[in-house]
């Protein structure tokens, strides 16, 4: 969802969020086969490949990264990650701000902004253009087994593909799994937020790619 603030998150929105990480930790199941389930996201975004058989693992090392000179901003996004990831598993995921950098890090995810170039680059070659159909609210969300990594131009865009992130996410053992994914999404009428991205006027484009693909 797309608010207009990153503070005030409407209940309702909350009430359907759980309801989707319900429905998708009850229809992934734990340890399940990644080729044999759906996705299914509140509200879906407007693009996604999914790549079978990669998968990105959660533990007890697993950092949250944040990008130094918004800090203070993304922090609310990191927050939000940390505490649902801590509701899930009982793991304490610490928060480090760090210069960005798109070489591989063991158990880290990144939440990163566009206005960087090596991060508008990384992105691109792996399918996903930070183009101005993002504006100030659309976001970028990319994972591999190597990668996990959240990307818009704001914070309140971040905020956004955080909520995309929550709900992809499902139990493994003591930890979480995020399938491989490279998602693009953005609000059809920014700063409308009566709109609420309905999922009568949301066109998504779903791909889904088999291993070495």
């Amino acid at each position: 969802m797309f608010a207009p603030s990153m503070r005030l998150i409407p209940k309702l929105f909350v009430l359907l969020l759980s309801a989707s990480l319900l429905s998708a930790t009850a229809e992934m199941g734990p340890n399940s086969d990644q080729s044999s389930v759906a996705v299914n996201l509140l509200p879906e975004p407007k693009e996604m490949t999914l790549k079978v058989g990669e998968l990105f693992r959660l533990g007890r090392k697993t950092r949250i990264l944040v990008q130094l000179g918004h800090q203070e901003e993304d922090r609310i996004a990191a927050e939000t990650l940390a505490e649902d990831i801590a509701d899930q598993t009982g793991l304490k995921l610490s928060i480090v701000g760090t210069k960005v950098s798109t070489k591989a890090e063991e158990n880290v995810i990144m939440l990163v902004r566009l206005q960087d170039s090596r991060v508008r680059r990384f992105l691109a070659s792996r399918g996903l253009q930070a183009n101005a159909a993002l504006r100030q609210q659309g976001y970028l969300l990319f994972s591999d087994q190597s990668h996990l990594i959240v990307a818009a131009n704001t914070g309140q865009g971040l905020f956004s593909g955080v909520q995309t992130l929550r709900q992809l996410l499902r139990p493994d053992g003591k930890g979480l799994i995020c399938p491989s994914v490279a998602i693009r999404d953005w609000p059809d009428l920014e700063g409308d937020a009566a709109q609420n991205d309905s999922q009568e006027d949301r066109d998504t484009v779903v791909r889904i790619l088999g291993p070495g693909q």
